[in-house]
């Protein structure tokens, strides 16, 4: 049970502060929100420019998050989030998903 502790703490506990906080959920910033929006737009308009445009952005703006949570996450597992968000992104642009 203890190994299980050290690899939870090891994962979840705050890189930055002392206090021994975990750190799993943050409130949404703004790349996060310019994601969700585009998303919906993306799904919700007709195919054409305005589909396209929507879903470049959501790509941009997964990347930009990506990059955020990868430099500022407070806890590994709020890193490791980050390098997924970029990795998506770039996979789903070299992919071409949603075009």
């Amino acid at each position: 049970m203890s190994r299980l502790r050290y690899w939870f703490d090891w994962l979840f506990k705050d890189l930055y502060e002392r206090k021994g906080k975990y750190v799993i959920a943050e409130v949404p910033n703004l790349p996060l929100g310019i994601f969700m929006i585009s998303i919906i737009v993306s799904v919700a308009v007709f195919p054409g420019a305005v589909q396209k445009t929507a879903v470049v952005i959501a790509y941009l703006s997964m990347a930009w998050w990506g990059w955020l949570e990868w430099r500022g996450g407070r806890s590994r597992f709020r890193k490791l989030l980050g390098i997924l968000g970029i990795l998506s992104a770039v996979g789903a642009c070299v992919l071409g998903l949603g075009f």
